[in-house]
Formats: structure tokens, C-alpha cells, sequence
């Protein structure tokens, strides 16, 4: 067997990102809907909210995963010029998908706040005072 009578290899790797984005993605989605399920059925309760947030941050992650593996794919396929002008349009698409990612972390702390304890806030408030009271002066 002779070098061109070898099989063209494929590319698992990219297939392979490709489906554990797409299952990725359908994981998320499903705990998306469950979220927000229970935040419709409890429309007062801080902690179905903040479960509901952190989903659709894992999901807005997952599908900038998903469009990372579709824009390494689309490099196989198609005219290079179109194919480097749709990579360009995915690339935008990932970069927004990960900032909305990454401005939804302060909603979670805002929110972590939100569903702190008050006996924990208490706590905190005066293992600091007693902190500062044990504290050596001039230290």
C-alpha cells in the first residue's frame, strides 16, 4: 500500500470537540429548563433565581465552546476567502457568547449575597470585630 492508496485521515479531534460541545450544550440546556421551570414555580424564592443565572451562564460557556469546534470545522470545508470570512463571523459570535459569560459573574455575586445566611452574615461581621479588637496596636 503506497502513500495515496492510505486512507485520507479524518479528523477526530475536531469531530470529537464537536459532539462533547453538542453534549455539552444539550446538558446545559436541559438543566437550563429545569431552572427556570422552578424559578416560574417559585417566583419569590432567591435561590431557584440564582440557579436559574448560574444555568444560563454554563450555557452561554457551552455554546461558546460549541462555535470555537463549528469555526475549527468550517476551516475544512468551502472556498478558502468565504471560509475565512465565516471563521471571522463565528470568532465575533464566540467573543460576545464569552463576554456575556463573563458579565454575568457579578449577577452570581450579587446574588450569592442575596442567599447568604444572615446567621453566616453575622458571623463574619463579628469574627471581623474581634479580629480587629485582637490585633496588636501598631501591627
Amino acid at each position: 500500500m503506497t502513500v495515496l492508496d492510505s486512507p485520507v485521515p479524518s479528523r477526530p479531534s475536531t469531530t470529537t470537540t464537536l459532539d462533547d460541545a453538542g453534549a455539552a450544550v444539550d446538558r446545559v440546556g436541559r438543566s437550563v429548563r429545569r431552572t427556570c421551570s422552578a424559578l416560574a414555580r417559585r417566583t419569590d424564592d432567591v435561590q431557584a433565581l440564582r440557579d436559574a443565572v448560574r444555568s444560563a451562564a454554563r450555557l452561554t460557556r457551552a455554546l461558546a465552546t460549541a462555535v470555537d469546534g463549528i469555526a475549527e470545522h468550517a476551516r475544512d470545508i468551502g472556498e478558502p476567502t468565504a471560509t475565512d470570512d465565516l471563521v471571522a463571523d463565528l470568532a465575533a459570535l464566540r467573543n460576545c457568547l464569552a463576554t456575556g459569560a463573563a458579565v454575568v459573574d457579578p449577577a452570581l455575586d450579587d446574588l450569592r449575597e442575596w442567599t447568604t445566611p444572615d446567621a453566616d452574615r453575622e458571623f463574619a461581621r463579628r469574627y471581623q470585630e474581634w479580629a480587629a479588637a485582637s490585633t496588636p496596636a501598631g501591627s
